[in-house]
């Protein structure tokens, strides 16, 4: 059991990514004869050590390249290609955000000596000079603190509204849409009063909450009964969530075409459609509220579609397509043939066709056949293996007693 409200664990570095240190670039710096001194050694003290040259810093702003950034501050293209020709062996400058800072130490004579860009704190680059007279860029490693916390959250207002008035951060609640989305319909089957545990990784970096690393374990409690699902590495080594009796928590088709988020839970207006019959659903939701495939498979078709408004179908393995229509707009890309997968965003809610409101309809067929959506089974993900169940079970056993300790009254204990 964990016992203490945090479980830590120390890393030198939390993301696989900072193991890109190793990557370095090297890169000649064309100086002047009379620069090659100033190259060789310590450009930020002279000869009795005392500190010289200057520092520049400043942001990437809209419509900025780095390289731009570098010369709004005063280092010309001369200067500023090679740091660039350096940093783009360990930083995909297409990912640069609006935002993102640097600072740059120059030599009296204006040369770069050391150039840092930051994209977040775990993000840092470093650029500098070296003796062969070569730039070199790595990622700099930053130590991370994991904590295992618990949360305990009642519903009351929708998910977000409950994660957060519990204390956490909006992500927490993504993390559990996107976990349980298998299983709960949040517009449908969420309730005031249902329950939520949580065994999540809270990364740190210098005792800062940076961001939520992995969810361990999650509970569900509600009217339509309780769920709980546990990460457990499989034979591969891969991490995958499963059931407490170890049923892979993938299934071929989501509970709801929605995407639930912090905006759309608050412009849904509900069902209407009978829950006991094969028919279309009609889903009533705010405008622009994300629409995604509930499994993966081939574009059928995408486009205007008479009273459908813009619509899109897909068809999936075993004679099963799903239709979404109504859409106000459909993702760009979504074309005859394409293949999407499953969570893949195919369109926002509309008011296209025949639609008398915002609203998405939703419609299941086999084989041509309409189906009940609401009351599907399909094909589960792959078991914990024979090989993995006695090790899986004790992990199971532990962590799902670690939930049920967990108090729900809003407030984590510690």
């Amino acid at each position: 059991m964990f016992g203490a409200n945090y479980l830590l664990f120390f890393h030198d570095n939390e993301d696989q990514d900072a193991n890109e240190t190793a990557k370095v670039a090297q890169v000649e710096v064309r100086n002047t004869p009379g620069d090659e001194r100033t190259a060789k050694r310590d450009a930020s003290v002279d000869d009795f050590g005392t500190p010289v040259g200057r520092t520049l810093s400043g942001k990437l702003t809209r419509g900025q390249t780095v390289l731009k950034a570098l010369r709004a501050e005063g280092i010309d293209s001369r200067s500023a290609l090679p740091l660039i020709h350096a940093m783009e062996k360990v930083f995909d400058f297409r990912h640069a955000l609006v935002g993102d800072s640097f600072e740059a130490k120059l030599s009296d004579d204006g040369q770069v000596t050391k150039l840092t860009y930051t994209q977040s704190p775990l993000e840092i680059y470093d650029v500098t000079i070296r003796d062969n007279n070569t730039y070199v860029a790595t990622k700099r490693k930053v130590p991370t603190r994991v904590d295992v916390a618990e949360v305990g959250c009642t519903v009351k207002g929708g998910l977000y509204a409950s994660i957060a008035r519990c204390g956490e951060g909006t992500q927490l609640a993504a993390m559990l849409t996107d976990l349980f989305a298998w299983d709960v319909d949040f517009f449908h089957d969420l309730r005031t009063g249902d329950e939520f545990r949580v065994l999540v990784e809270k990364i740190s970096v210098d005792d800062r909450f940076l961001k939520y690393g992995d969810i361990v374990a999650a509970q569900y409690r509600g009217k339509f009964g309780q769920i709980s699902f546990v990460q457990f590495n499989d034979a591969s080594g891969e991490k995958r969530y499963f059931t407490a009796d170890g049923r892979g928590v993938r299934k071929q088709f989501l509970k709801s075409p929605l995407k639930y988020t912090r905006v759309s839970a608050k412009g849904y207006g509900g069902l209407r459609t009978s829950l006991h019959q094969a028919a279309p659903v009609i889903y009533t939701a705010r405008k622009r509220t994300p629409v995604w495939a509930v499994a993966s498979g081939t574009v059928m078709f995408a486009g205007e579609s008479g009273s459908l408004g813009k619509a899109v179908t897909i068809r999936h393995d075993n004679g099963y397509t799903s239709t979404y229509g109504h859409l106000g707009n459909i993702s760009r890309g979504l074309t005859v043939g394409a293949r999407v997968s499953q969570k893949a965003l195919l369109g926002k809610v509309g008011q296209t066709g025949k639609a008398d409101a915002p609203q998405l309809l939703f419609s299941v067929r086999k084989d041509g056949a309409l189906l009940n959506p609401f009351r599907l089974k399909f094909a589960e993900s792959a078991p914990v293996s024979d090989a993995e169940k006695t090790k899986f079970g004790q992990r199971s056993t532990e962590l799902l007693q670690d939930l049920d300790a967990i108090d729900v009254g809003g407030n984590r204990r510690g």
